[in-house]
């Protein structure tokens, strides 16, 4: 199916005869422009415009695109100029990017807190970070943000990885069995039974290189749910341990479904709000920012 913000870079730049133009209209990135351009192009295999020394000249695809697309791109603006004027002096709706395991276990609890109208989407980060550039959302709760030339990011918190267990599970005294011999507390840990939320047991091998001196941990998980949530969800339904983020556990934590094993956490990513330059507002993401350390 074609992206509509492809149509509209299209029409946009078939006015102009310009990518650089068509970035100041549109308010977006001039890389951008052109990824939209090019994204069409591969869609339809068809060449619509030729690059000249200033500007760009329409193919004659590129004349028969416009000629079909023109008028349903114009009854389209005419819609959204009549929904921005009938909204205008309404609250803006607040747009916010989320993977869904994050979204149950921190933001459902301060949705209410943010405005009057919130909308959540979930996604991958590749495309809530492509959503949040183009402007397709507002903010987005992503690892690793940073600075680009459509968005900035707003810092919130080191995300670490945890062992987590059921209280049925009885580990002894696991500080002082790691601190007089690691390998004895490996074995004993490999002997539980295992949850993890892929099949190749990412958080199980990164925690275990950090904890036990980079050894690879001969821990086969007996159950695998394609979601961090849902996989501690599940643990705290049964029975043995699991690696999670802490961010994610300490919501089991809280309401006594888990405990949290005494070993040092491992550091596992940064995570940012991002937020659109154009559209988003600082006020705004500065509030989500303090909501969410709450959380913490």
């Amino acid at each position: 199916m074609v992206n509509l913000e492809w149509l509209r870079s299209f029409r946009v730049v078939y006015k102009t005869k310009s990518l650089s133009k068509a970035s100041e209209i549109l308010h977006i990135s001039q890389p951008t422009v052109s990824q939209h351009i090019q994204a069409l192009e591969s869609h339809l295999n068809k060449k619509l415009f030729k690059r000249k020394s200033k500007g760009v000249l329409e193919t004659d695809e590129g004349r028969l695109l416009n000629t079909l697309v023109a008028g349903s791109i114009e009854s389209l603006e005419e819609v959204e100029n009549i929904i921005s004027q009938r909204y205008a002096h309404e609250d803006t709706v607040i747009t916010i990017g989320i993977s869904e395991h994050l979204y149950k276990s921190m933001l459902c609890h301060q949705v209410l807190g943010i405005g009057k109208n919130v909308h959540i989407k979930f996604g991958t980060k590749q495309d809530l970070f492509r959503e949040v550039e183009d402007g397709t959302l507002l903010y987005a709760i992503l690892p690793d943000g940073i600075d680009t030339f459509d968005a900035i990011c707003y810092p919130l918190f080191d995300q670490h990885l945890v062992l987590v267990k059921t209280a049925d599970i009885d580990l002894g005294d696991v500080k002082k069995m790691y601190n007089k011999n690691p390998n004895e507390l490996a074995r004993v840990l490999t002997n539980q039974t295992w949850y993890a939320h892929n099949s190749a047991s990412s958080f199980i091998k990164l925690f275990w290189l950090n904890v036990f001196n980079y050894q690879r941990p001969a821990v086969i998980p007996n159950y695998v749910i394609p979601n961090e949530f849902e996989t501690l969800f599940q643990l705290s339904q049964g029975s043995g341990l699991s690696v999670a983020n802490e961010t994610v556990a300490n919501h089991f934590v809280k309401n006594g479904r888990l405990e949290v094993v005494d070993i040092p956490p491992i550091f596992y990513r940064k995570m940012s709000l991002m937020a659109n330059k154009k559209k988003g507002v600082d006020s705004t993401a500065k509030k989500i920012v303090s909501l969410i350390d709450c959380t913490k």
